[in-house]
């Protein structure tokens, strides 16, 4: 599930480090602020008001920098708003005398404009000014930048008064318009992409580069447009040893290989009317034709040769952009359907045998796997068992033959396999089952959804040694989706098996009882393994969703155990690298505690304040209220 669909599921716990993260690898761009703003709704919609409204005043205060696109100057898309900030300690008394903080605009082309800027949310000494761009001739006076491909622009901003004591300082900025090329097939419309191509029908091909327009008369620019089909990979040879399954011996398929097969050159025209045309839009033809029996398509001809299945494909180089110095390819490819037939034919298809065992099988076996399970439930183990060795009967064959069957019966086939296993109890082979599946089908989330299930179904029975040696299986899994889940879930399976031996110590007058320590003690004593896993949740998977859990355990545990110092040198880490977890009210009462134990009142005056203030709605603003009272009642004595 991506970012966008866990926010809108309402998984906002599981979004906060996806978003901050990109408020760091993202920064001064549309990104960062956009992640702010959905870092501030989703505090909004859990109703921790204080913090939407810090994280909303954030929005739009990411603005990228001159000079980091490695040029010498900054550069700027044409078309896209221009931002500039104003940085002076003068900005406040401006503000309150009423003075307009104005930037001066020159565009090398010719337009002038003057922009004035507004106040940046929690940064007093800055100011923002921006205005729109647009391509075309000099406007000056209206409000929008217009410019061409190759323009500069220099940012004026007059300093009425310095530290050293001057009047009057002009301070200059300056950057470079650039237009970052894309390419793309379209439908006779110029404005719906086109996702399927169709022989005999002329493909419309379009080149948006603003660095294009050089003049005010159209402009060409001549394009080379490719049709590609694709080589089937030879089938493996099949393991001749009958009813013998060895999946780790099967190699993988080759990958798919594309071949050119036909080519044309394309003249694009820039699109527009009237006596100056400035649109940086190119748009041209492409005359397709469907492939004949025994004809060889001809390069030096205008028609594009292609066939059912083929791909047509198209790159341009921009040499100008806005990501560097360095050329920047872009492609784009489009499949290509069967030629368009309004007439009347008569097709025959043939089902291959082998494909129809395989279906058979593939549902008997998932009719007997729930027959299995129903047994299982009811308790008639022997049963189940029976019907899980007839289903493995039916689904083995079909992962012997995968290289000629389709991909969802053999991953249907895998996952009745590991399935079946579970139903005998045969938790090492249903293990052994994921990780070679994981093998062939690295790409596949199967594997890994079905050993967490599995950990999931030990850890429940009680066989915590195997469901730790479970996670750590998907741990080493090639693509582990739930690697941090799978981390957080060995501490979880640690610490409830050292709160199972303490109960079970203790209910039988154990050692624990003579020996003076007491039940919480002695399961503080046992947590240690358990704590190690939690420690290498947050410190290998800090960007996870399990990360702040795992964190917050450890902080609880120094708590529980009274190692107060430690515990507020992690809390520290825990306000500074997730300010967005479920718990922090929860922490700031713990934090409080700990000060008020460790005889340090004002620090837990502080986090109680700073907990009533922050997380009005928490269940432990009442306990907090309390709290505060009494440590100001007890200063006023």
């Amino acid at each position: 599930m991506c970012i966008r669909d866990r926010y809108q599921a309402g998984q906002y716990s599981a979004c906060f480090p996806l978003f901050r993260r990109l408020t760091e690898v993202a920064a001064r761009t549309k990104w960062a602020n956009m992640a702010y703003f959905h870092i501030g709704m989703s505090h909004y919609q859990l109703k921790n008001w204080n913090k939407a409204i810090d994280s909303l005043s954030l929005v739009g205060t990411e603005i990228e920098d001159a000079g980091e696109a490695g040029d010498d100057l900054g550069r700027i898309e044409i078309g896209q708003r221009f931002y500039s900030k104003i940085v002076d300690a003068d900005v406040p008394v401006m503000r309150k005398l009423n003075v307009p903080v104005q930037a001066l605009v020159k565009v090398s082309s010719g337009d002038v404009e003057t922009i004035t800027g507004v106040p940046v949310p929690g940064k007093k000494n800055e100011m923002l000014t921006s205005a729109p761009t647009a391509l075309g001739a000099p406007k000056p006076g209206d409000g929008v930048l217009q410019m061409v491909g190759g323009d500069t622009l220099e940012v004026t901003y007059v300093d009425d008064s310095t530290l050293d004591g001057r009047k009057g300082v002009s301070r200059t900025g300056k950057v470079r318009a650039v237009s970052t090329g894309t390419i793309g097939f379209f439908l006779g419309d110029n404005s719906t992409p086109a996702y399927i191509a169709y022989p005999g029908e002329p493909q419309v091909l379009m080149l948006r580069d603003a660095d294009l327009d050089t003049s005010p008369g159209a402009e060409k620019i001549t394009l080379t447009v490719k049709s590609y089909y694709k080589v089937e990979a030879a089938a493996a040879a099949e393991d001749e040893e009958k009813g013998m399954l060895d999946i780790f011996s099967l190699e993988a398929e080759d990958e798919e290989v594309w071949k050119e097969r036909d080519s044309v050159t394309v003249t694009l025209t820039e699109t527009g009317g009237g006596a100056v045309i400035r649109s940086g839009v190119f748009v041209g033809k492409v005359t397709l034709a469907p492939i004949e029996d025994g004809v060889t398509p001809k390069s030096d001809d205008a028609i594009l040769h292609c066939d059912e299945l083929d791909e047509l494909s198209v790159t341009y180089t921009d040499e100008v952009h806005l990501y560097g110095n360095e050329s920047r390819v872009s492609e784009s490819r489009i499949k290509v359907s069967g030629s368009v037939n309004s007439g009347v034919t008569a097709d025959q298809f043939v089902v291959f045998e082998e494909l129809l065992k395989a279906r058979k099988g593939s549902v008997e076996a998932e009719a007997l796997a729930g027959l299995g399970e129903i047994y299982k439930d009811m308790g008639l183990d022997q049963r189940a068992s029976q019907r899980a060795t007839e289903a493995l009967a039916k689904v083995n064959p079909i992962i012997m033959n995968r290289l000629k069957l389709p991909g969802d019966i053999v991953e249907n086939a895998f996952r009745l396999k590991w399935e079946c296993e579970l139903l005998k109890d045969d938790f090492d082979s249903a293990t052994s089952t994921c990780l070679a599946f994981n093998r062939l089908y690295p790409e596949s989330v199967l594997a890994d959804k079905a050993l967490m299930t599995l950990g999931r179904s030990l850890t429940d029975k009680g066989d915590f040694d195997k469901a730790v040696d479970v996670y750590q299986r998907v741990l080493e899994l090639e693509n582990p989706i739930s690697a941090a889940e799978a981390q957080f879930r060995i501490g979880e399976t640690l610490q409830q098996r050292a709160v199972d031996a303490i109960e079970e110590a203790d209910a039988h007058n154990s050692k624990w009882g003579k020996a003076g320590l007491s039940k919480a003690t002695a399961l503080q004593n046992a947590m240690g393994p358990a704590v190690a896993a939690y420690r290498k949740t947050y410190e290998r998977y800090p960007e996870s969703s399990y990360a702040a859990d795992a964190l917050g355990k450890v902080v609880r545990h120094y708590v529980d155990t009274e190692a107060f110092a430690q515990a507020a040198e992690l809390l520290e880490s825990v306000f500074s690298d997730y300010p967005d977890a479920a718990f922090l009210d929860e922490m700031l009462m713990l934090w409080a505690n700990i000060g008020y134990r460790m005889d340090d009142k004002e620090t837990a005056k502080v986090k109680l304040r700073k907990l009533i203030f922050d997380y009005p709605t928490s269940k432990h603003v009442t306990e907090a209220r309390k709290k505060l009272a009494g440590l100001e009642a007890e200063e006023g004595e």
